[in-house]
């Protein structure tokens, strides 16, 4: 017998991965804010952290992944119901 749920890609892993990485970089961008608010790489008036790249980054990356992965989760459930459809005719 044919699996029908062995064909079927992980979306809604990757997107709860996805949300998730997204989820530490803010984390990690309000780690940053905290360790500037208490003098760590403040120069002047604003603070430049130790982390504020790698936050930027993780989140940069993450939520190009969540927006990519929710579009073609989308795409694939459009294409998926239009094949049901044409064959129910």
């Amino acid at each position: 017998m044919d699996n029908p749920k062995a064909k079927r890609f992980p979306f809604a892993k990757i997107v709860v991965v996805m949300a998730v990485s997204f989820l530490v970089g803010v984390g990690l961008c309000g780690l940053d804010y905290a360790l500037g608010a208490h003098g760590y790489g403040r120069t002047g008036e604003f603070s430049v952290g130790p982390i504020d790249g790698l936050s930027l980054l993780v989140m940069i990356l993450s939520l190009t992944g969540l927006v990519l992965s929710l579009v073609v989760w989308a795409l694939a459930a459009i294409v998926r119901s239009a094949g049901s459809q044409s064959g129910k005719q």
